[in-house]
């Protein structure tokens, strides 16, 4: 069994526990009270780096790392991205693989910060429960790895998700995802230059990916983006906003981290 198809099972026995915790009923009689939606879109805010716009991430750990940040403070890194000119947040949800929760990002919610910028849950959905799931507790983007799901789950989930108001973004690694993606109706792409059965970085390959997504669709560079080098040619590629995490939960100052990234500062 291969990492990802051994976080696939455990993540549907953990939706298989959620549910006789807390029913599929509960939580849609939950969703007229869910805090409101903020869309992720290519306009910028005030204050925010220009373009590509920065979803700043925040785990405690990765499965091709180990552990990245301890103490881990979610509001304080929150707050730091925020200051620094973050569009919107990363929270990793995965508890077993990246040490974090859906509480991280409910908390999150809570702050200044979360207030102030839309908020990605970023797990490894499998199942619409967790979709609506992540309406509840506060998300406004959601991720969808093309990956783990197969058939009709990803147009299901892809559709359920966009009732809700919920920002999709359908993440891929090859071109026979990137086309699943698009035929699925997906409007916001990520291009993961992270293979996630080996967990090696190929930018070129990502780069590749990410100049092939048509206009119209908001792309989204994911993963193994170090430098202000990496940053330019994103952009130069087409790239409406980069993901990074590593990078910057490495440093002591993970806003500084940002805007040396993006170039603000040196």
């Amino acid at each position: 069994m291969s990492l990802l198809e051994e976080i696939v099972s455990r993540k549907k026995a953990e939706v298989a526990v959620a549910r006789k915790r807390h029913s599929l009923q509960d939580l849609e009689g939950a969703l007229p009270t869910a805090p409101s939606v903020r869309p992720l879109t290519a306009i910028r805010r005030e204050g925010a780096v220009a373009s590509p716009g920065v979803i700043a991430e925040m785990k405690r750990r990765s499965p091709s790392r180990g552990l990245i940040r301890d103490p881990y403070d979610p509001e304080a890194l929150a707050a730091s991205y925020w200051h620094s000119g973050a569009r919107a947040l990363s929270i990793l949800t995965d508890g077993p693989f990246f040490g974090g929760s859906l509480g991280d990002l409910s908390r999150v919610r809570e702050t200044p910060a979360g207030e102030a910028l839309p908020l990605l849950r970023k797990d490894f959905v499998v199942d619409p429960y967790q979709v609506i799931e992540s309406r509840v507790a506060g998300a406004d983007i959601l991720l969808l790895i093309v990956r783990i799901l197969p058939g009709e789950l990803l147009s299901e989930l892809l559709q359920l998700g966009s009732s809700l108001g919920l920002t999709m973004l359908v993440e891929t690694h090859t071109e026979d995802e990137v086309r699943r993606a698009l035929e699925a109706g997906a409007r916001v792409v990520g291009v993961n230059s992270r293979d996630l059965d080996t967990l090696k970085v190929d930018l070129d390959r990502g780069a590749r990916l990410l100049s092939g997504i048509p206009p119209g669709v908001i792309k989204v560079a994911e993963s193994g983006l170090k430098t202000p080098s990496d940053y330019l040619r994103m952009g130069e590629l087409g790239a409406d906003f980069v993901l990074v995490g590593e990078s910057f939960l490495l440093s002591e100052d993970p806003g500084r981290a940002l805007e040396v990234f993006c170039g603000i500062v040196d």
